[in-house]
């Protein structure tokens, strides 16, 4: 997932010079937190299997190992604001892949759209919390 604000918005803060830059990014991280907060709790938690498969089961047994894998609530990431002005906001690199599985379900799961319903959800409270960010340091 990637946010950003509005090309209308990044211009006129632009006009600011150096603290066109600031506002921006304290309203873009505002705005992140609360994705990030609706991410987590949208994200399912199962806890009653291992999370790996045949094959995996399988190597452990031959190698000795134990592979434990996160849950996908664990590893929930989130970057730093880019040159764009964007925000990227997903898993981390051991559970990235594992996501679409959950998301638009498989052969023997049901699709779970939490990232889809994250995304409707956060949308509008995101907006209102850039907006109230940039009226606060502006002193609007």
């Amino acid at each position: 997932m990637s946010f950003s604000l509005d090309e209308d918005v990044t211009s006129n803060l632009s006009s600011l010079g150096r603290k066109g830059a600031i506002i921006r990014n304290k309203a873009l991280r505002a705005g992140r937190d609360v994705v990030v907060h609706n991410l987590e709790q949208n994200t399912p938690y199962e806890n009653q299997s291992d999370r790996s498969w045949k094959g995996q089961r399988e190597m452990d047994k031959r190698t000795g190992h134990k592979t434990t894998f996160k849950h996908l609530k664990d590893d929930i990431v989130y970057s730093g604001i880019d040159q764009t002005g964007a925000v990227k906001v997903g898993f981390g690199k051991d559970t990235y892949w594992r996501a679409h599985f959950v998301e638009l379900g498989t052969v023997n799961q049901a699709p779970q759209p939490f990232i889809s319903n994250t995304l409707n959800q956060s949308e509008e409270e995101y907006r209102s919390v850039l907006e109230k960010t940039i009226r606060e340091e502006l002193g609007l």
